[in-house]
């Protein structure tokens, strides 16, 4: 008889084929890292494609609202000029920009959610067709969420709410983005308020903001909101903002001159800048990159004073 043990052969075969399960597994593991990194690879590229479409877009978009303002001598289309108040039109027209995905607004036409203060929020929501005691419970709490300090307003707010709910606390100082919003309480429920507030700060264009952001400056009537509105069906504009009072009603009159001297610094005949945003895709899947700017007049230039870039 043999004198090998007779379970060494069992275990050479047990060893070899555990040493080709870790194989296996490690050749696994590096082809699922190469496709990840390739998969990487080919997003960044696709991304990158997708920013040079967008900011070519938006250099289109420059070169039409130039072209509006433009002396008549130096003008480049055969289209009437738009003028610096008529640059959303401009753009929206223009055939240079077919297939670009641009987006258009005037600064100021939404409200700035970090320096509004609580009435100017509630007129807001109100016009937005908040009810009187919500809209004044969410202006408190937003004014609770961007304060340096924990003291709850009357009908606010601050982190005990949220620790108890555990929600995002309170940020303490000014938003950073209006999608932050979400987290503040009440502002979550109300759907299309993001077509109304924003983070920038500008004087509110009386002829291109929309009626409820007009709404929310003082003197600022239904009638009042309602005439701007007609003028701007009719295709026509508000020229003089003193003058303006002439067509209202009395009552609505008075009210309108006396907030007057409130309501003129905070408002403007002409958009002080134009914000631009182009989004484009690339790939396959497909990677959405957006790039904006900002566009102000300089004499019969268009300059850009803010650009930012981010991934959708």
């Amino acid at each position: 008889m043999s004198g090998r043990p007779r379970g060494r052969d069992g275990f050479a075969l047990l060893a070899a084929l555990w040493i080709l399960v870790g194989v296996s597994a490690l050749v696994l593991t590096v082809a699922l890292a190469g496709r990840e990194a390739a998969h990487a690879s080919r997003n960044r590229v696709a991304l990158a494609r997708a920013r040079w479409r967008a900011a070519g877009c938006l250099e289109r978009a420059r070169a039409v609202a130039a072209d509006a303002i433009a002396s008549p001598e130096a003008r480049t289309s055969a289209v009437p000029p738009a003028g610096w108040g008529g640059v959303d039109r401009a753009i929206a027209d223009s055939p240079l920009l077919e297939g670009c995905g641009v987006r258009v607004r005037a600064a100021g036409a939404r409200v700035d959610v970090n320096t509004a203060d609580v009435e100017t929020l509630s007129r807001l929501l109100n016009a937005a067709g908040v009810p009187a005691f919500a809209a004044d419970s969410m202006a408190d709490a937003l004014a609770d969420w961007r304060d340096d300090d924990d003291l709850v307003r009357p009908l606010g707010a601050e982190r005990p709410w949220y620790g108890a709910r555990q929600a995002f606390l309170p940020r303490n100082a000014p938003l950073a983005d209006v999608r932050e919003l979400r987290r503040v309480r009440g502002w979550g429920a109300v759907a299309g308020l993001d077509t109304l507030v924003a983070v920038d700060s500008a004087r509110v264009p009386l002829n291109q903001a929309p009626p409820a952001v007009l709404a929310s400056l003082p003197g600022m009537g239904r009638e009042a909101v309602g005439r701007v509105m007609e003028l701007r069906a009719r295709g026509e504009r508000v020229v003089d903002l003193a003058a303006f009072s002439g067509v209202l009603s009395p009552g609505a009159r008075q009210a309108f001159e006396q907030a007057y001297a409130s309501l003129a610094p905070r408002v403007a005949l002409e958009p002080d800048a134009w914000i631009v945003a182009s989004r484009a895709e690339d790939g396959q899947p497909a990677v959405a990159a957006v790039v904006e700017m900002t566009l102000v007049r300089a004499g019969t230039r268009v300059a850009v004073v803010r650009r930012r870039t981010w991934t959708e």
